[in-house]
């Protein structure tokens, strides 16, 4: 069981992570455009962008990827969050557990998918014209394929030859 000693209130555990909070470099902190702790509320929008009015004054956080942050220096590292950060409106998106964000630009990734498609083609041709040619005749039957052995109904199929 756990020693009273060891179990700490929740009062100075929070006064702990926000002096962790307060401690990690301004450089890796989270990117502000409004204030994001949960008592200050307040919003600064860009020029020409209104006010949400279903957010009912929940700060209207930018639409950034929480992917697209430094790896280290946050509170909770695996949400690369601070204790007491606002969560964004839709978090189940901009998360670390929505969809992925990658560096990779569409028409680099077209042109990465075109050249392995070319180089498997490229590959699929050089096999087909190398390919050597049958060490054996082709085998023929008799009395016209076979007709009568099988019944005269469907003759044997004729064997092509190789180009």
């Amino acid at each position: 069981m756990f020693r009273p000693s060891t179990l700490r209130p929740l009062a100075s555990r929070a006064a702990a992570a926000r002096r962790f909070a307060s401690s990690v470099p301004e450089t890796t902190r989270a990117p502000t455009t409004s204030s994001t702790r949960a008592g200050e509320l307040s919003t600064v929008l860009a020029p020409g962008e209104e006010v949400d009015p279903q957010l009912h004054g929940y700060p209207q956080l930018p639409y950034v990827s929480l992917q697209t942050r430094e790896p280290f220096g946050w509170w909770d590292r695996q949400e690369r969050k601070n204790f007491g950060e606002v969560f964004h409106e839709e978090e189940d998106v901009l998360g670390m557990w929505g969809p992925d964000v990658h560096k990779t630009s569409g028409p680099s990734a077209l042109a990465q998918l075109s050249g392995a498609f070319a180089l498997i083609g490229v590959f699929s041709y050089l096999l087909y014209k190398t390919r050597p040619q049958r060490p054996v005749a082709a085998r023929t039957y008799p009395y016209g394929g076979l007709e009568k052995e099988l019944g005269d109904k469907l003759p044997a199929r004729v064997e092509k030859e190789d180009e």
